[in-house]
């Protein structure tokens, strides 16, 4: 089972550099531990013609696609706008959602304005995902095919209590005969990358049917070998064949 995955940030702080985006690198680890790949990753302005033809785009290669950003109180807020143009679906309140923001809101002795009720919009037929950390709720869009589009809100805080609460169960239960891929890692120091190479190359070494990267980072590298797991005995042999290889090498601190 091969469950690819897309993931649509929106934002313009984003883009100018005022705010790091962590989605990917949250998402696509949660996707990893349950056996599904963050494949692409994408981040586009707050503009309704781009969020829709992203989105477009990555439904036409993929059977999964989260997009986050742009659910917020703010005239700038126009993700729901865009996907429910696209989708062609109208956006309706979501009474619970009202009760929770304004739960929310009372707790911490502020008044409930309409600029904040407005969160509580979603895509008619969606499911909401309640937010626990937030105000505005995540949504989950069924489609044909097998497809599902998840509109999330952006603050990294919001947007991972949505994912760990409902959305990774959810996978679990939708694609329960997914297996996480094989990962072993080999660390490597005072030497290259480069180098690291030249040696295998010269010593023949062939992976087969098994991933390798090379991370180089503060006078190390980081081997690591992605396999399918069915392919646990290769990954094996193929790690001790680097070790051997590289044993003059070895990160001992590893």
């Amino acid at each position: 089972m091969d469950i690819q995955a897309e993931l649509i940030s929106i934002g313009n702080e984003l883009l100018s550099g005022r705010t790091l985006n962590t989605h990917a690198q949250d998402l696509g680890g949660a996707l990893s531990a349950i056996g599904l790949q963050l494949v692409r990753d994408t981040t586009i302005p707050d503009d309704i013609a781009t969020i829709q033809s992203a989105a477009k785009e990555a439904l036409d290669r993929t059977a999964l696609i989260f997009i986050s950003g742009g659910l917020g109180p703010t005239i700038d807020d126009i993700t729901r706008d865009a996907v429910a143009g696209l989708l062609k679906q109208e956006i309706i309140l979501d009474r619970p959602s009202v009760d929770a923001i304004a739960k929310r809101f009372e707790l911490r002795g502020y008044p409930m304005t309409p600029a904040a009720e407005r969160q509580a919009l979603v895509l008619e037929g969606a499911a909401v995902l309640p937010n626990p950390a937030g105000c505005a709720p995540g949504q989950r869009f069924d489609l044909p095919d097998n497809q599902t589009l998840f509109v999330l809100p952006g603050p990294p805080h919001e947007f991972n209590a949505i994912l760990d609460e409902e959305i990774i169960p959810w996978l679990k239960t939708r694609y329960a005969g997914a297996r996480p891929k094989l990962v072993r890692i080999i660390k490597t120091k005072g030497i290259g990358e480069s180098s690291i190479v030249t040696m295998l190359e010269d010593a023949e070494f062939d992976a087969g049917h098994i991933d390798l990267g090379f991370y180089p980072g503060m006078g190390k590298v980081e081997i690591r070998l992605t396999a399918h797991p069915d392919l646990a005995t290769e990954v094996e042999n193929a790690a001790a064949t680097l070790r051997n290889l590289l044993a003059g090498h070895l990160d001992p601190e590893a």
